[in-house]
């Protein structure tokens, strides 16, 4: 190596020694632009517009939480950690006072929000260690309480997302901030989210096969996990795994050929008739045994036909259910017909039934988690009077004990909810990246973290407040230790959903890089 190279490598070095050292100090701007601040007060506007928008009811409070508390990553991501605090405070004060319903602290309402936005924006402007100390504090004055030195285990998923944030420390910033045309380059599709959705949902459904007796829940399971399967398979382009999901796929249709002598109901029967030819048809193509998808797909509508029938003739009728069932399976269709047949044209309407398909499926979700979420709430507040009778997937069971209610019904409740997230989002994915090309799971799971971190930050400096302000009793947050975390996890999902919608526009268009900090 020559004395010039040597020379010019120390230099580079010096450089970026002296650029890591700048992006370390100058955590606060020391100059923002007219456009920097007319956005904020855009922002601000909207967040305390969002403050008339209640979306869960705070449990022996008599307020609200409002959609204000998903726009705090958004805020922090495109503000960044100064200006997103501004605007955040700005439009939360104002907030509180256009809607008092969701003034649970009175004037000192701001507070949570402005700690979640500022939070959120250290975090996705590379400023984790700054974020980490935010997440930290807040945590540390809930053990200040007795309260919380009682409960000393309540902060499990705060600790939970600030070791995401600490593991992916060196990541999220790259993947929020990447530029549209890079978007274009990611890989992966959505399938890493929908593996996970699956596993989440079978261990949902297997505690609700468990404990309502459902006999053909077995046959379902099985499928799930032949699609897990198959999906790896093409991850890791590996046969083995091919193989396995083809004969999990077969044993999957046989156990629902068995199960489908037991229902009384025909049309019950059919569906799973048909969802196991289904299953065998595609454990035969994957095998190569049969080369022919025409029979397959036949029996995939038939049986897609027969279930909306099932659901049509139930007892609560979920219109928003059925519209996303039918658009998945024409978007299965018709993706099956363009590597089939080589139909490329059916690509993109195979791309925008599927995201149709997700996105209703993502707000019936939405419906029924609000459901469930009042009715285990009013359920919490009545546990004295054990035991008592309640249902799960339309059957009566016994709840006896504390316990009893949380591994039996909340658990299980809350878990299929969030496998059913998982499954409706990647979906959405997956049909973003087949009508615009563009693959979007590593924002959405950067986003997501992002979001998760902004939103427990607000929740823990709220308790800090609820615990000193309102004066709540530590039987309340005993009471609903399971609830409102997992309430969180569900609000972080629908903040994913509309911030990466809101930020892909963003990135096409070059706007958000009007954003320096």
């Amino acid at each position: 190596m020559t004395l010039r190279e040597n020379g010019n490598e120390k230099e580079n070095k010096n450089r970026n020694k002296n650029e890591n050292k700048k992006n370390r100090l100058h955590i606060f701007p020391r100059k923002l632009t007219a456009k920097e601040i007319a956005l904020g007060g855009v922002m601000a506007a909207v967040m305390a517009v969002a403050a008339f928008i209640p979306v869960t009811v705070v449990a022996g409070v008599g307020k609200v939480i409002s959609a204000a508390v998903m726009l705090e990553p958004l805020i922090g991501v495109i503000l960044g950690p100064v200006l997103g605090m501004y605007a955040a405070a700005a439009g939360a004060f104002a907030g509180q006072i256009l809607a008092p319903q969701g003034a649970i602290f009175g004037l000192l309402t701001f507070i949570p929000p402005t700690v979640g936005a500022t939070a959120a924006g250290m975090v996705a402007h590379k400023r984790w260690k700054a974020g980490s100390l935010v997440m930290g504090a807040v945590i540390l004055l809930w053990y200040s309480t007795s309260i919380g030195r009682q409960l000393y285990y309540y902060p499990y998923m705060p600790l939970l997302f600030l070791g995401l944030v600490l593991l992916f420390r060196n990541n999220l910033g790259e993947w929020i901030h990447v530029k549209y045309n890079e978007v274009l380059g990611f890989k992966g599709k959505g399938i890493g989210i929908l593996i996970a959705g699956l596993s989440v949902f079978i261990i949902a459904y297997s505690g609700i096969s468990v404990i309502t007796d459902e006999v053909y829940g077995l046959g379902v399971i099985m499928g799930a996990v032949a699609l897990i399967l198959l999906l790896l398979s093409i991850t890791k382009d590996d046969l083995q795994l091919k193989k396995g999901s083809a004969f999990t796929f077969a044993a999957a249709g046989v156990v629902l050929f068995i199960t489908a002598l037991q229902p009384d109901y025909l049309i019950f029967m059919l569906t799973l008739i048909f969802m196991g030819i289904t299953f065998v048809l595609l454990a035969l193509i994957l095998l190569e045994y049969y080369s022919r998808y025409e029979l397959f797909l036949f029996s995939l509508v038939v049986s897609g036909v027969f279930g909306v029938i099932v659901m049509l003739q139930a007892g609560e009728i979920l219109i928003l259910q059925i519209l996303s069932s039918g658009l998945i399976i024409a978007g299965v269709f018709l993706f099956v017909l363009v590597h089939a047949h080589h139909k490329d044209s059916f690509e993109k309407w195979s791309g925008i039934a599927v995201f149709a398909g997700g996105v209703l499926g993502v707000l019936q979700r939405i419906l029924l988690l609000s459901s469930d979420s009042q009715l285990i709430k009013r359920e919490l507040v009545h546990l004295e009077s054990l035991p008592f009778l309640t249902t799960i997937s339309g059957k009566e069971i016994e709840i006896s004990s504390v316990l009893d209610f949380y591994t039996k019904k909340v658990f299980i409740i809350y878990s299929e909810h969030i496998g059913w997230f998982l499954v409706f989002i990647a979906l959405m994915v997956v049909g973003i990246s087949l009508f615009l090309n563009v693959s979007v799971e590593k924002l959405a799971v950067a986003y997501f973290v992002i979001s998760g971190f902004a939103v427990l930050s607000d929740l823990m400096i709220g308790n800090f407040l609820a615990i000193h302000v309102l004066d709540l009793s530590a039987g309340i947050f005993k009471a609903f230790l399971f609830i409102y975390p997992v309430e969180r996890m569900f609000m972080a999902f629908f903040a994913t959903i509309f911030g990466v919608g809101v930020i892909i526009p963003l990135k096409k268009f070059g706007i958000i890089n009007l954003i320096r900090r």
